[in-house]
């Protein structure tokens, strides 16, 4: 018989070996990469809540009524001068505040004054007047939303414990005669919204900034990152 030539056992091995360490090393890169696009996604859907919020804001704050002439009401209505409105200054007593526990959620307090409210003319009426308010939320699933009826909530970008996102709620009404009527809390953004801040500067009582923040995951998905926005607008005469 004419001798064959062959792999030896140790070759097997190793060839095999070598055959593993590159399966793993794709699926690692794989892995990474749709991992990266998760978050790319996402991180784009959060920075595109944030900034339609942002331009919204100031595009209405523009035109504002802040000429002291103008009959009540008028201007800014909340936050006062030299004040500042955040998720604190509308969460309920008997809320945590962040960072936040396991458990723990934000209980909201309707009744206290919005983050943000003013007064604007109609662009297509000038003699009708509107009252823009801007507020923060979450969503709830008709039980509640404090412990212990909080199932069903979306929480798709919670990413982290201590700071629960939020829901940006707007409301656009007139006056008929008798009352406000319109649009009322109504969400504008998914729940992403970690903190909404309107500052009325001690500097100048003409003068609104405006930053509102989200958490999002890292690519790697083992740690967390902040979007911050900020805007300054100053009030028309």
């Amino acid at each position: 018989m004419k001798n064959r030539k062959g792999f030896t056992l140790i070759e097997l091995i190793v060839a095999m070996a070598i055959l593993f360490i590159l399966i793993y090393m794709t699926f690692a890169a794989f892995t990474y990469i749709t991992a990266f696009s998760r978050s790319s996604t996402q991180r784009e859907a959060v920075q595109e809540n944030l900034s339609t919020v942002l331009d919204q804001v100031t595009k209405e704050l523009r035109q504002t009524v802040n000429n002291p002439d103008e009959p009540a009401p008028k201007g800014i209505a909340y936050p006062s001068p030299n004040e500042i409105r955040y998720i604190l200054s509308i969460l309920s007593d008997s809320s945590p505040a962040p960072p936040l526990s396991v458990d723990q959620y934000y209980i909201f307090d309707t009744s206290k004054d919005p983050i943000l409210r003013f007064y604007m003319y109609d662009s297509d009426n000038p003699n009708t007047k509107r009252r823009i308010t801007y507020t923060l939320s979450v969503p709830t699933d008709g039980g509640g939303y404090s412990p212990p009826n909080y199932t069903g909530i979306a929480r798709n970008y919670w990413v982290s414990q201590q700071f629960e996102p939020c829901q940006v709620l707007y409301s656009n009404q007139t006056w008929n005669g008798s009352s406000w009527v319109g649009v009322t809390d109504q969400p504008i953004t998914d729940q992403v919204v970690t903190n909404f801040s309107i500052i009325r500067p001690v500097w100048s009582d003409k003068v609104i900034q405006i930053v509102i923040e989200a958490i999002v995951k890292t690519p790697s998905g083992t740690g967390t990152g902040k979007i911050t926005l900020i805007a300054q607008v100053t009030l028309r005469q």
